[in-house]
C-alpha cells in the first residue's frame, strides 16, 4: 500500500496526511465547512424582460397604440366574422427588424411601423400565435412581405 505524502491544510495551515483521497485539501471536516462558509456566494442576476432598445421604444408604442385603437376604423377585430371590440394590435409582419431600407434609415422598426398594424381582439391575437392555418391566412411573410404560403 502506498502512503500519502503530508500536505498543508488550506484553511488552518496545519500539516496533515490525507486518509483516503490524495485530493483532500483540508485537515478536518471543521476546516472544510469553514472554507465553504467563508466563500462569497454569487448573486443571481435577473434577466431583463425587455432590451434597452425596446424600453426606449415603449413610450412611443403606447402612445401610438392608444391613438391607433381610438380611430373609428380600428374599433373592431380585423378577423373575418369576429365583431368583438379590438383591444390589441396584431403586428402582421412581426415586431423584430425593419420593413425596408427606408424604414431602416428613419429608425422605424416593425414594432412601431403602423403600415403592418391591424386591430385585433385579445382572443384572436393569441390564436394567431398558436394556429398556423389562421396565421397563414392573415399574417405576412417576414421575408417577402406578402401572404404566407
Amino acid at each position: 500500500m502506498i502512503k500519502n505524502k503530508p500536505k498543508k491544510c488550506k484553511e488552518c495551515g496545519n500539516e496533515f496526511t490525507p486518509r483516503y483521497r490524495t485530493t483532500e485539501v483540508h485537515c478536518s471536516y471543521k476546516c472544510h465547512t469553514a472554507s465553504v462558509k467563508s466563500k462569497p456566494k454569487n448573486k443571481r442576476s435577473k434577466i431583463n424582460p425587455f432590451s434597452k432598445k425596446r424600453l426606449a421604444e415603449m413610450p412611443k408604442y403606447k402612445k401610438n397604440r392608444i391613438e391607433f385603437l381610438s380611430k373609428p376604423e380600428n374599433q373592431i377585430c380585423f378577423i373575418d366574422g369576429c365583431n368583438v371590440r379590438a383591444n390589441t394590435i396584431e403586428h402582421t409582419r412581426g415586431r423584430k427588424g425593419y420593413a425596408d431600407d427606408e424604414a431602416r434609415d428613419s429608425g422605424i422598426t416593425l414594432y412601431l411601423d403602423k403600415r403592418f398594424w391591424k386591430p385585433c381582439c385579445f382572443h384572436h391575437n393569441g390564436e394567431l400565435e398558436t394556429n398556423p392555418e389562421l396565421s397563414k391566412a392573415y399574417q405576412l411573410s417576414k421575408l417577402t412581405g406578402k401572404k404566407k404560403q
